[in-house]
């Protein structure tokens, strides 16, 4: 009776849906874990996190004039090409957080004479009512889908009407003396709040329901140059969609503003001192109750990713005559995972000293593919590393996918099939997935139980071999095959695959791998990936906007949470 008057209450105050958001997490389970990873930087205007829209713009483009008419260059050096992007970003004069001191003189180097903060917007990018407010003697305007409402110094309004072009402020003049800074895009709704409250409420309903936030993408941990701490992005910069990613201080305030437990991927060129200093920022600010997980990059076993051929060449560096006998591809591959195990003890080191008396909030995480077991058991036992690495980490990290083999080669004539004959062909899909028996395998059953037996059961043993805790660093589905000699080509297919992602029987086919997961034995799982759009390239995303979580993927999640 209690809780009912408690949630009549808020439902008078018109603030339902947020007490609803807060019974999931009182009523999650504690054994049902889960968190998310965010999705990437190149998303981030469509999971729409922030208030303030500037934040997430792609940084200052250069441009030029060219008279389209005449065809004929205003400005020195101008081409069609190049007159939207002169490719001189990094000629633009700034100050130490990003905002720009002047531009071009008459007959300087550089051919542009104009900039341009601009946004790539999604479907569902916020419309409406916008206020942009700056300071800054500056000739500043908003171009796109929109219509100027209200200009003066330091004050634009305008309505921004569809995503059809591409938002952007264009700046054609600063005055040096009084530079453009402090730039502000906010939707009129959220004016009043601004100053107080940085996270879209939208946003902070939608992720409040999960245990963790794997922060990975917006760090740009997989393409990060980051090595010192000075390099880093501050609270204050211009923009956070850069190489450095996001502000540690911007990812603790979510986390401690929805009560969940971060997991960072330090970059793999960080030196110990921006380890040590990231470390402390982390303890000074992160709520006393929050344990945080800590990662050394993302998968250092992938050579798709920069991380890799760092460790491989760091390892080859240390043990040279390490594992002479073997072919040269898996003798990198060992010095790679051995170079990953020293260099995560390393780190692990550090973040435990930092937290000291406080050491068992921090979980030390190494991860490697789920799918071969051995490069865990190489990780975990280290022997060109001094041996026996599982001893400083708390946990080993999987990525225990469903439903990648479907997308094989081999299978290919009978995915066209499927993806030229409609609904009949999601049927057999789905069958697929749930059921088993449409695509010849050895094990039976579908990609769930394939799943289990692959990727969960080996690893749970491994882990519990090595006195560890299993985790999964990533999961959901994976119906892509993205391994070079299993490209996919055909289009059908991958509208397939995306509008499989939003089909409601993708609930079902998540609690049956949920549930697997979690009778076998596996802790925490961070789901790839949160909020971005679902399209024929992209669509490992729970959830496509925040103010409308309703759909499949999102639902199972949070039905998962809720069970007792």
């Amino acid at each position: 009776m209690k809780m009912e008057l408690v949630m009549k209450f808020w439902r008078n105050l018109g603030l339902g849906v947020a007490m609803l958001a807060m019974t999931s997490v009182a009523s999650a389970n504690p054994g049902n874990k889960l968190g998310f990873n965010t999705s990437g930087l190149s998303q981030i205007a469509v999971s729409n996190p922030f208030i303030d829209k500037f934040k997430v713009s792609r940084g200052w483009i250069t441009s030029c004039e060219f008279n389209w008419q005449e065809n004929r260059p205003i400005d020195a050096g101008c081409t069609k090409k190049k007159s939207f992007n002169t490719g001189e970003t990094d000629k633009v004069k700034v100050d130490r957080f990003g905002w720009p001191m002047r531009l071009p003189a008459s007959g300087e180097a550089p051919i542009y004479t104009s900039i341009n903060a601009i946004w790539d917007l999604g479907e569902y990018f916020t419309l409406g009512d916008y206020v942009v407010t700056y300071q800054g003697d500056v000739d500043i305007k908003p171009h796109g889908d929109l219509t100027i409402t209200s200009e003066a110094p330091g004050r634009i309004e305008f309505n921004l009407k569809s995503t059809k072009r591409n938002l952007r402020l264009h700046v054609t003049r600063i005055n040096p003396g009084n530079y453009l800074r402090n730039v502000k895009v906010i939707p009129k709704k959220f004016v009043a709040v601004a100053s107080r409250q940085k996270f879209n409420p939208d946003y902070l309903n939608t992720v409040r329901p999960f245990n963790s936030i794997r922060f990975m993408p917006w760090q740009n941990t997989k393409d990060t140059l980051l090595t010192r701490w000075e390099q880093r992005t501050t609270p204050n910069d211009a923009f956070y969609n850069k190489n450095a990613g996001m502000p540690v201080e911007t990812m603790v305030e979510l986390s401690n503003q929805v009560n969940v437990d971060p997991w960072f991927s330090m970059p793999h060129l960080g030196d110990n001192t921006f380890m040590y200093r990231f470390a402390q920022s982390v303890k000074q600010n992160l709520k006393p109750h929050l344990k945080v997980y800590v990662e050394y990059s993302n998968e250092i076993w992938n050579y798709m990713y920069p991380a890799t051929h760092h460790a491989t060449l760091m390892g080859k560096k240390m043990w040279p005559n390490g594992y002479p006998k073997i072919n040269q591809g898996s003798r990198n591959l060992k010095w790679a995972l051995n170079y990953n195990a020293l260099r995560t003890g390393q780190i692990c080191d550090i973040w435990k000293q930092v937290f000291g008396n406080q050491k068992n909030r921090v979980v030390c995480v190494v991860s490697a593919y789920a799918g071969a077991p051995a490069m865990g058991e190489e990780i975990l036992t280290c022997p060109l590393a001094g041996g026996n690495c599982a001893q400083k980490v708390d946990a080993y990290g999987i990525a225990p996918y469903f439903g990648d083999y479907i997308a094989r080669i081999e299978n290919r004539n009978l995915l066209r099939q499927w993806a030229h004959s409609g609904a009949a062909g999601m049927n057999n899909l789905f069958r697929e997935i749930n059921q088993g028996n449409l695509i010849q395998d050895n094990i039976p059953g579908g990609a769930i139980p394939r799943a289990v037996k692959n990727r969960m059961t080996p690893n749970v043993a491994l882990a519990k071999k090595h006195g560890v805790k299993l985790v999964a660093y990533e999961g959901g589905q994976h119906l892509l095959r993205v391994d070079g000699a299993h490209r996919i080509h055909d289009e059908k297919i991958f509208e397939l695959f995306s509008n499989a992602n939003r089909d409601p029987r993708m609930i079902q086919s998540y609690q049956q791998y949920l549930q697997a997961w979690k009778r076998s034995g596996g802790g925490i799982m961070m789901h790839f990936n949160g909020i971005s759009n679902i399209d024929n390239r992209n669509y490992f995303a729970m959830l496509e906007r925040p103010e409308n979580p309703n759909s499949a993927k999102y639902r199972a999640l949070t039905q998962y949470l809720r069970q007792r």
